[in-house]
C-alpha cells in the first residue's frame, strides 16, 4: 500500500539509502505508535516502512525526496574539510622543503672545490 506522505518524513528521517537506519527509525517509531494503542499511527508507519523495504522502493523514494542541499553540503564539509586542510598543509610543507633543497643544491653548485673542502671539514691542499 502506497502512502501519500513521504515515507522518510513518516519515519522521522532525512532521506537515506541506509537500510539499517530505516529499520532503527521504524522500530523507534513503533514505540511511539504501538499498534494496539495507535492503530492509525501504526498504519502510517507500517505503510512507510513497507514502501521503503519493497524491491526498488527505497531507491524510488530516495530519488523522489526533496534534496536538502544545505544539509548535504554541511555533511560534506564535516567529512572533508579537515582532510583537505591537512592535505593542503602537508603540500605546503613539502613545497617549502623542495624549495629549500633546490636553494641548497644551487648554492652547492656555485661553490669552488676549496670552499667545499673547507665547509665539509676536508683538507684544502690535495
Amino acid at each position: 500500500m502506497k502512502t501519500s506522505e513521504d515515507p522518510f518524513v513518516v519515519l522521522g528521517l532525512q532521506p537515506t539509502l541506509d537500510v539499517a537506519t530505516i529499520k532503527r527509525a521504524y522500530f523507534a517509531a513503533l514505540a511511539r505508535h504501538p499498534p494496539h494503542q495507535d492503530p492509525q499511527g501504526f498504519g502510517r508507519l507500517r505503510s512507510a516502512y513497507e514502501e521503503l523495504t519493497r524491491p526498488g522502493g527505497l531507491a524510488a523514494a530516495y530519488l523522489a525526496s526533496p534534496v536538502d542541499v544545505r544539509r548535504l553540503a554541511s555533511e560534506a564539509r564535516q567529512r572533508f574539510d579537515a582532510a583537505l586542510q591537512s592535505a593542503s598543509e602537508k603540500a605546503a610543507t613539502l613545497r617549502d622543503k623542495e624549495e629549500a633543497s633546490a636553494q641548497f643544491l644551487e648554492r652547492c653548485s656555485r661553490m669552488q672545490w676549496e670552499e667545499v673542502l673547507r665547509v665539509c671539514g676536508g683538507e684544502g691542499d690535495r
